[in-house]
């Protein structure tokens, strides 16, 4: 454990970043980065981002940044004429620095230090290059990692690491106004009217939200975002807005300033001033907005090395996300890891090329392929990635989840408040207030067909809450149309009958049986036969035999009866 005193950098207490060691320093902007900088010896240090890269070498001369266009060649020439070697790339540039090392023993010569190594695991899913050096990175005789906001690593090769903890002895913890809200534009307008002056910077990870929100407010021409290029291209193409950029600078800063994920990290905002900041998520648009209060919203609240006027982070909760403990994902991976196994142990018993090439398909597609590098040894970063995310996501099941999470966590002071008001209410009462199931289907479908498309965000929140009082005919007006369901006059057989046959997904005929045929309930030999003629001559099947009572076994498990002359069978339980 180290310490640090009010006013003191990394630099202060230590002389140099130790090998083999986690180095975890709670908080952003503590100097770790450029004491490796500064600390007399040949380094490389990976970085998750290209604007990271750009702006350290902005600040020493001495310092060669490697990332997309630059080549082998110039990392050659840097590495003949310069006594102390200092490069920062990026993950996927790390094969030209090793490239370039061919005269050097790069694992001797270099400490390698993995900077901001949560994103190793945050990114991997999305960005599977960002790991491509940690092969290399245990090769390395001198190498470290450091974050402010470390995720604990399953990969057995870290056991040996030290983790070396930074602490303070002041109170650091940022104040923050956390506010949940039912309707995200209805929040960000009560947040713009209280903050009518100064600048403020939105931390919002979707170019499609940032842009619905710049057209909501009417801010297009007093806003900048600064996202990743193929992003600066969508808003181009698509919305004709011009004033995005891949790279930070506070010259081209507005009143209203969006930063998308790429931002979010080790990068420098240095500012003459102190900007307000306001974080976004809404699960219901993206789950990429769905913010990690224990690594995101520090990451982001530590970018201004000046300070923040005020931080918040406005959010809304999804009811409908299912909460998994870590146990059950680690149980759920450990399972498709058996099955991938089980299904490679027949691939590799396979006495014919036949059966090896089909084994080899199903290999390709099964949910653990995944979790695999290409050389089929396993990414242990992609099985932390997906145990976070699923935690991450856990916590905006509901209000309390996302108050203690801010609670518990060491950086934070948060003051929690709502912005609850749904304008969709008095619709809904019309709803629920129905004194049959079609008429309240009626009343659905009717306000589903007033609606203007393309929905706002306030008829995507109607539409959702529709959704929870009866999805059956939510489904049906998006499957079906107004038109069909009322010429089916809201039978809900007749409608699932026509859904089936239009929709692409499950095989058609076990269910149009399925929604017919019900377990529990008795049928006569003649429903069977007449049921089961229909649905293949719908769906255009001719069966090489007639159809007759008993092929209802196919599908269910039964038991024959006889009451009077009737005789059927009783279905006990599904078998497919």
């Amino acid at each position: 454990m180290i310490t640090l005193h009010k006013g003191q950098y990394l630099s202060d207490v230590m002389n140099e970043i130790p090998s083999n060691c986690i180095l975890s320093k709670r908080m952003p902007g503590c100097g770790a980065t450029t004491l490796e900088l500064e600390t007399q010896r040949n380094s490389i240090i990976v970085v998750p981002n290209v604007p990271v890269i750009k702006s350290k070498c902005g600040k020493y001369s001495n310092l060669l940044g490697v990332y997309e266009d630059v080549t082998t060649d110039k990392i050659r020439n840097y590495l003949t004429n310069n006594r102390l070697h200092k490069i920062m790339t990026t993950p996927e540039s790390f094969g030209k620095v090793k490239n370039a090392c061919s005269d050097i023993d790069i694992y001797n010569h270099f400490f390698l230090l993995m900077d901001e190594c949560h994103q190793l695991i945050k990114d991997v899913d999305y960005r599977t290059d960002i790991v491509l050096p940690m092969n290399d990175f245990f090769r390395f005789k001198s190498k470290a990692l450091v974050s402010a906001t470390p995720i604990g690593f399953s990969d057995p090769r870290f056991k040996e690491f030290e983790t070396v903890e930074i602490s303070t002895d002041y109170d650091y913890k940022q104040e923050i106004i956390v506010t949940h809200t039912y309707n995200i534009n209805k929040a960000i307008s009560e947040y713009l009217d209280k903050h009518a002056e100064g600048t403020i910077c939105f931390f919002v990870n979707s170019v499609v939200m940032i842009y619905s929100i710049m057209k909501q407010f009417n801010i297009l021409e007093d806003s900048t975002i600064y996202c990743a290029p193929k992003s600066r291209l969508k808003l181009k193409n698509e919305y004709s807005f011009n004033n995005a950029y891949n790279d930070w600078n506070a010259d081209t800063m507005k009143k209203y300033n969006f930063f998308t994920g790429r931002f979010f990290t080790a990068f420098d905002l240095e500012l003459p001033y102190n900007p307000d900041l306001v974080m976004i998520t809404d699960p219901y648009i993206s789950e990429y907005t769905m913010l990690d209060i224990d690594t995101d919203c520090i990451q982001i609240c530590g970018r201004f090395r000046h300070g923040i006027n005020s931080a918040t982070h406005i959010y809304r909760v999804n009811p409908e996300i299912i909460i998994k403990d870590r146990e059950q994902i680690e149980w759920e991976i450990s399972a498709h890891e058996f099955a991938y196994q089980t299904i490679q142990t027949l691939y590799n018993s396979a006495d014919n090329i036949e059966s090896r090439f089909a084994f080899s398909a199903v290999l390709e597609t099964m949910p653990f392929r995944k979790f695999l590098y290409p050389d089929f040894t396993k990414n242990w970063f992609a099985i932390d990635n997906e145990i976070n995310e699923v935690l991450v996501r856990n916590k905006y099941q509901s209000v309390e989840l996302v108050t203690k999470w801010y609670d518990a966590c060491h950086f934070f002071n948060p003051t929690f408040s709502n912005c609850e008001y749904n304008p969709n209410d008095e619709k809904l009462k019309i709803i629920r207030s129905a004194r049959s199931v079609k008429e309240k289907r009626r009343i659905m479908v009717q306000q589903l067909c007033e609606m203007e498309v393309p929905y706002s965000e306030y008829a995507l929140d109607y539409i959702n809450e529709m959704r929870k009082i009866d999805p059956f005919i939510v489904e049906a007006f998006e499957t079906l149309g107004k038109e069909n369901i009322e010429e089916l006059k809201y039978n809900e057989r007749k409608i699932r009958e026509k859904m089936i046959l239009i929709q692409r997904k499950g095989n058609k005929v076990i269910r149009l049986v399925k929604n017919i045929f019900k377990v529990g309930n008795r049928y006569s030999n003649e429903k069977i036969v007449n049921e089961l003629t229909r649905i293949f001559e719908i769906l255009n099947i001719h069966p090489e035999e007639d159809i007759k009572p008993k092929l209802i076994m196919l599908y269910y498990q039964a038991v024959p009866f006889k009451s009077g002359n009737i005789r059927g069978y009783r279905l006990i339980s599904e078998l497919v």
